[in-house]
């Protein structure tokens, strides 16, 4: 159980038609609720970042969101039962008067409550999803990870778990954090938060923390992953990742195997990668919104400029997952709108139109490279106003 601290970011706010009617939730209560309800990969997350909190008198839960371009934005599935969800968000849009909401990174369980409660969805790409009891580095699915494996071993990296509040952990913090400020500048970005977790070294909280060093376990740490639980599938969500930028090859290979082995032994059953946005558009719904599909297709097989949708599926697809998990977003409007999108992209912070037109430098950079990435930028936006507009007529 975290201590109170942990949540002293955090801000719960409740918009009842009636706000007298019950007192305010204690912070703790949160992740109770998380530890009972959280079935999403992203429930631990809520309990972090910029957030806040919905709750109803009827309702034995709770959702997070935050306001962006006058649209909430709901993260994730609503932390309660399933049968509860649509009462909750029945109140919840009631209590946002004419506010426009969205719900990002939706399960397909707590869409179809969505859907009870009046809202339409489209599918936003799949996360993967393994099964510890089979997952194996055998067959020739996995060589490439095997190889990759074999190698860091090779090079003497070791695993081993982190805990930051440990007696003499204070070194070993400082070198992770230096290891994701230098990735976060040689990705041109800063931590995306609202469904990405962040190192939250200066609270306890759930998180672990696995780390990768050379020299047998002596040297330097070459890379570090962060998990979080996912209580409600004897879980765990393995979420910030980090490496340096000259790791010894097949570190995170390595350090994510590992992590599978290490669970499975302690006892749990399942593991996520996250999502992977905008891969595997396969939702039959998809053809509802057929200008926006079109776009989102568009953006996965072209944009590549500092988010690559593209190469972070096939990251994750090379692992085999036992299964990849539809995920949507839900809207109670009769159309997306460019204010609903703009607003996910405000919260989620992955995408903007600086991002797309900017190109991260190179040594060598011939104009027609930057005329490429100028004309796909730039075909993205133009084709986003146009699914829009074609959407709305």
């Amino acid at each position: 159980m975290q201590s109170a601290k942990t949540f002293s970011k955090l801000r719960v706010v409740h918009l009842p038609a009636k706000p007298s009617l019950w007192p305010a939730p204690a912070r703790a209560k949160l992740e109770s609720w998380v530890n009972q309800y959280g079935i999403n990969s992203t429930s631990y997350v809520l309990l972090e970042g910029p957030k806040r909190y919905f709750t109803s008198p009827h309702v034995d839960g709770f959702l997070a969101y935050q306001v962006r371009a006058g649209v909430a934005v709901i993260g994730g599935d609503p932390v309660c039962t399933r049968r509860q969800a649509p009462e909750l968000i029945r109140n919840f849009v009631a209590a946002m008067a004419r506010c426009p909401v969205g719900a990002y990174q939706v399960s397909l369980d707590m869409r179809d409550a969505f859907r009870e409660a009046g809202f339409k969805d489209i599918q936003i790409g799949k996360e993967a999803i393994f099964e510890l009891s089979r997952f194996s580095l055998a067959g020739g699915l996995m060589e490439l990870v095997r190889a990759a494996t074999n190698k860091a071993r090779r090079e003497g990296v070791v695993v081993s778990e982190h805990r930051p509040f440990a007696l003499g952990a204070r070194s070993v913090n400082d070198e992770l954090r230096a290891i994701s400020a230098e990735w976060l500048k040689e990705k041109g970005e800063h931590e995306f938060g609202f469904l990405l977790g962040s190192l939250e070294l200066e609270q306890r909280s759930a998180k672990r923390y696995f780390i990768a060093r050379s020299g047998g376990g002596a040297g330097r740490i070459e890379g570090f992953i962060v998990c979080e639980p996912i209580y409600g599938r004897n879980g765990f969500y393995l979420d910030v990742t980090r490496r340096r930028v000259d790791a010894v090859r097949g570190t995170m290979e390595l350090l994510t195997t590992e992590i599978f082995r290490m669970l499975r032994a302690e006892g749990y059953e399942m593991a996520s990668m996250g999502l992977a946005p905008l891969a595997l558009l396969d939702d039959p719904d998809l053809s509802r919104h057929p200008h926006l599909t079109s776009v989102m297709r568009f953006v996965y097989q072209r944009v590549n400029n500092v988010y690559d949708f593209k190469l972070l599926y096939r990251y994750k697809a090379k692992y085999h997952p036992d299964a990849w998990e539809p995920r949507y977003f839900c809207f109670n409007q009769k159309r997306l709108t460019l204010r609903m999108l703009y607003a996910v992209v405000q919260v989620r912070n992955a995408i903007t139109l600086g991002s797309l037109l900017r190109k991260r430098p190179k040594k060598v950079e011939g104009l027609q490279e930057r005329v490429e990435s100028w004309k796909h930028a730039a075909s993205f936006v133009l084709g986003l106003c146009a699914a829009l507009v074609s959407s709305s007529s």
